[in-house]
């Protein structure tokens, strides 16, 4: 009996020291891209509505100055309804706290029904703040908003923005560090053929152009956490920016 108890014993050590190097979950990149010319984003499934290509945090990056400039992809097989992170660079082409009303960073608009937005915003009681919205079955919920606090990025300045939905709730990253949180639990319930950078439905003649320069877009199937985020922060700053590298260094982080 005592040798057979040793060996469970045993047994489960082996097992832990498995769990402990082997991770239970595996983060993918289910998208990337430069956005640093008209043929990165096409390459990419993409179509640019107008605007240019202009030098950003990493070499150049899209550039919305005007209403009506936007690049839009699609959003099927590129965006998850449950899960997910939205990662990427901005150069600030106007002093933060001089932007008008709202400009549109990123964004999914299922009209009526749901959305996402990545946005600088003087409205939603978040004054020169970034925020992070997310409206589930045609309703904005409180919960459903992570902002960061007031910001003074000046015109020039470049910063990493993250996103974060899922069973962890809503997170807000800037430049690696988390600046707000949200309880609400899942993305959209429905989701628009496209999602947009740099404006909001240019179908719909909008008329809110971004002010910012789009760099380096990626999304995830998981929710990265503050290290995960910071390491592909830190990744996307040393590589060499191309519409081919989707398995390169940050491909290969993990969730435990």
């Amino acid at each position: 009996m005592k040798i057979m108890s040793n060996v469970r014993i045993f047994s489960t050590i082996i097992l832990m020291l498995i769990l402990a190097v082997i991770p239970a979950v595996q983060a993918k990149q289910i998208f990337y891209n430069s956005l640093d010319s008209e043929k990165a984003v096409k390459d990419g499934g993409g179509k640019v509505h107008a605007g240019s290509f202009v030098e950003g945090a990493i070499e150049k990056g899209f550039y919305s100055l005007k209403a009506g400039e936007a690049v839009s992809f699609p959003t099927e097989g590129q965006l998850l309804l449950e899960t997910g992170t939205i990662a990427l660079w901005v150069k600030v082409m106007i002093d933060i706290k001089k932007v008008p009303g709202e400009s549109f960073i990123f964004m999914m608009y299922k009209r009526g029904a749901d959305a996402f937005f990545i946005n600088h915003s003087h409205n939603w009681g978040a004054n020169q703040a970034i925020c992070w919205m997310i409206k589930n079955k045609g309703k904005w919920f409180e919960q459903g908003k992570s902002c960061s606090k007031p910001l003074k990025w000046a015109e020039g300045e470049t910063h990493f923005i993250t996103t974060t939905w899922g069973p962890k709730g809503m997170h807000l990253f800037l430049d690696g560090k988390s600046v707000g949180k949200g309880d609400h639990k899942t993305g959209p319930s429905l989701m628009d053929d496209d999602f947009w950078v740099g404006n909001i439905e240019i179908e719909k003649g909008s008329t809110l152009p971004s002010q910012w320069v789009q760099d380096e877009l990626y999304i995830f199937d998981t929710q990265l956490d503050q290290a995960e985020v910071a390491k592909l922060m830190d990744s996307s700053l040393t590589v060499e920016p191309s519409v081919n590298h989707l398995a390169l260094t940050w491909a290969t982080i993990k969730l435990k």
